[in-house]
């Protein structure tokens, strides 16, 4: 878009005599403007975006070339000593269709790999686990939840890959961390008018509702409202899977310039029935597998879940990001968020997952029934500013937090029923009982975490480095989910460093060297080990990475090398005892490859290609050391590419390929896989109104495939060939 930028004399006629900064101004301009013997600090106007953003030009990119970096704020990829995928509104639209999991809008990111499903929104950052719960909403952490991920009100997603506790706030993540990096979803702001109507059916019935509403008003329409709507019901290409989601989000942003806010809510329910996706391998007492060889890929059309399963969540969530000028150079800053969740209905195979138990296929029908409501908060206020030391130039954020989250439980959510029996291959099941789905929870765990941070941004000449600290302290208190006392309460601290060294020879590169944190919460010993009650500090994942990047005729380069270690717990005998201790460790060295941006005026691309070596380097007396970790391929990579043929028609492709990886301890190896997907749009009138009309082709060769995931001997199974339609009225 193009910034506009008020002129001195229009700034004092619609603000009289109110303070506003540009960074340009002289002692001229600031001068007495109004005839008098008064001098007035009132200068041209730093620019306020309120008709529309940069990303709006280049709306046909699947990636941008700035993004938010944490502390850092807004900051272009040649800026940023780490590797970042920022992923433009043209991905989501693309890919985000609720019949596919999170990953497939993120795996854009050479960092990311998709290993999920509708039912567990999981993938996998530099090989370690995510999920929503370990990713930020317009900066606060923790604010999705495992579940499906509302994208209908996103607007673009930063990744910010590698850990990176330094760089942003601490949350009080569950059943994921974020080891991997850093996901930020931006949600959509009003940047211009826009009433738009979408309408969309995919899968086998699936027809999806959506009601997009924005405006600026105000004096100089410095306020702007953006209201995002869903109502989705019907099947998906999975036989009796079957998604029922209703929400609604509102985005209400102010700014001029003194001040910057936003405030972000909404309320949503989803419920999905059936479609079950995950698979474990069996296994025998004495730890070896009941199968001899993996299994061969069943129909992935077919419906694995047993009669009455049934996954059901809804809440609600508020979040507040607000920035104040002291002065030119000086702001202070709030980020708050708040979620209310409740996981109602998760009546669920066994551990959610379906248990593989010999050659033949065939399986038990294991239910569990559990629910997890949880609250969370989290609040963080810090100062940042400029200032210089001779030639280098500062810019400098203090920053403290606080987070915590309370999550309840079935007291008899162990318990398993036993509903009867099927096979992978003939797909029938033979149950004789329906699940229990009644239940009452109690308290099961709460956490907080009280945090602190200092980041410096130091430039001198062609040279940045960044300096920065972080520390936190974190309790967890665990309930016996039958008397709702305190089971256990665990105490821990840690503080990690950041630090980078980049160097610009020219605007167009950019070359860098970082190293970068992450930790989360200790652990308390159990009484089976000889060090029982012992405390176990917090696991630290720590990596290096150097990297290059090239920016050139509208396209973004870049290659970086990293080497990632995390600490983890193994039992250790001594002199006859077993003990538990912090003395394991796996290692996830790599290279990556990112490109992004327009090759030639009808045409853009991205393209993200990694590997990656995955090994354990101290494990449980010596046993699996050098061995790679289930669910880790060596390669993987995506490439889309974008053909506009004129105002009216537009093509787009894409290609996701996962290499072989291993499984249960390196005795089954699951084979590599290549995915495309392919779609069209058509911009018309319907009378008078301007209409797209969209069709998105998921997994065309409708290929059938496992996918190696998590470190638990898991399988998930590919999702079959969906046709998803659209069409997007502007009213």
């Amino acid at each position: 878009m193009k910034k506009r930028k008020l002129a001195l004399a229009v700034a004092i006629a619609a603000l009289g005599t109110s303070t506003v900064w540009g960074s340009g101004a002289s002692a001229a301009e600031k001068a007495d403007v109004r005839g008098g013997g008064t001098s007035v600090d009132t200068y041209e106007l730093d620019p306020v975006d309120v008709e529309g953003r940069r990303a709006e030009e280049g709306a046909e990119n699947f990636t941008a070339t700035e993004g938010t970096v944490g502390f850092l704020g807004e900051k272009s990829a040649m800026e940023t000593p780490f590797t970042t995928t920022n992923i433009t509104k043209e991905t989501i639209q693309s890919f985000s269709d609720p019949t596919q999991p999170l990953d497939s809008v993120l795996s854009i990111s050479p960092s990311i790999r998709p290993t999920g499903s509708i039912l567990h929104n999981d993938f996998q950052h530099r090989g370690f686990r995510a999920n929503g719960t370990s990713t930020y909403v317009n900066n606060v952490p923790g604010m999705f939840t495992q579940f499906n991920a509302p994208m209908f009100a996103v607007e673009k997603t930063d990744v910010i890959s590698g850990p990176n506790s330094g760089l942003a706030g601490t949350g009080t993540h569950y059943e994921s961390t974020a080891a991997g990096g850093i996901v930020n979803f931006t949600t959509k702001r009003a940047h211009e008018d826009i009433t738009r109507l979408t309408l969309t059916h995919s899968g086998h019935s699936m027809g999806g509702f959506y009601f997009d509403l924005g405006r600026r008003f105000g004096k100089n329409r410095t306020w702007g409202v953006r209201l995002n709507a869903e109502k989705v019901d019907g099947e998906t290409a999975v036989d009796g899977q079957k998604v029922k989601s209703a929400g609604i989000y509102i985005n209400l942003d102010r700014q001029d310039a003194r001040s910057k806010t936003n405030f972000f809510t909404g309320y949503r329910q989803n419920e999905i029935v059936g479609g079950q996706r995950w698979f474990k391998i069996g296994s025998n007492p004495d730890g070896t597998p009941k199968i001899s060889r993996l299994p061969a890929v069943p129909k992935a059309s077919r419906n694995y879940a047993f009669d009455g399963m049934d996954k059901e969540s809804y809440g609600w969530m508020m979040i507040l990001n607000h920035e104040q000028k002291f002065s030119e150079d000086w702001k202070w800053f709030l980020n708050a968020g708040l979620l209310r969740n409740k996981l109602n209905k998760n009546v669920m195979y066994e551990y959610s997952a379906l248990t593989i138990l010999d050659d033949a296929g065939n399986f038990d029908l294991r239910a569990q029934r559990s629910s997890t409501p949880q609250r969370a908060h989290y609040i963080q206020m810090g100062v940042g500013g400029k200032f210089d030391t001779g030639a280098a130039e500062h810019e400098v954020t203090l920053a403290a937090d606080r987070a915590w989250r309370a999550r309840e439980a079935v007291p008899d959510g162990t318990t398993v029923y036993s509903l009867g029996t099927g096979n992978l291959y003939t797909g029938i099941l033979n149950q004789h009982s329906m699940a229990n789905t009644a239940y009452d929870t109690s308290m099961n765990n709460k956490t907080s975490i009280k945090g602190v941070s200092l980041v410096d941004s130091i430039t001198f000449n062609k040279w940045n480095m960044i300096l920065g600290v972080h520390h936190h302290s974190a309790n967890v208190k665990s309930y016996n989910l039958h008397t709702g006392r305190v089971s256990s309460s665990v105490d821990s601290s840690a503080t990690t460093p950041t630090y980078a060294l980049s160097y610009r020879p020219t605007e167009d590169i950019t070359v860098y060297a970082s190293h970068a944190e992450y930790f989360d919460v200790g652990a308390a010993v159990a009484t089976k080990y000889a060090n029982g009650g012992e405390i176990l500090p917090p696991s630290k994942t720590k990596q290096n990475e150097i990297g290059v990047k090239y920016g050139n005729k509208g396209v973004l380069y870049s290659l970086a090398l990293f080497d990632i270690t995390q600490a983890n717990n193994i039992e250790v005998t001594r002199n006859s005892r077993l003990y538990l201790e912090q003395n394991g460790e796996e290692r996830h060295r790599g290279v990556e490859l990112g490109i992004g941006g327009k090759i030639a005026p009808k045409w853009s691309l991205a393209a993200g290609l990694a590997y990656m070596r995955a090994t354990k380097e101290k494990t449980k007396n010596g046993a699996q050391n050098g061995m790679t970790p289930d669910g880790q391929p060596r390669w993987n990579g995506t490439i889309m590419a974008r053909y506009t043929a004129d105002e009216k028609f537009g093509a787009f492709a894409r290609m996701t390929y996962a290499g072989a990886a291993w499984t249960y301890d390196e005795k089954f190896k699951v084979p590599s896989n290549t995915v495309f997907d392919l779609g069209v749009t058509y911009k018309t009138r319907l009378g008078s109104v301007p209409t797209t009309f969209g069709l998105t082709v998921y997994n065309v060769l409708d290929k059938e495939y496992w996918m190696a995931s998590r470190s638990d001997k898991s399988l998930y199974l590919s999702t079959p060939r969906t046709f998803a339609l659209s069409m997007a009225m502007d009213l």
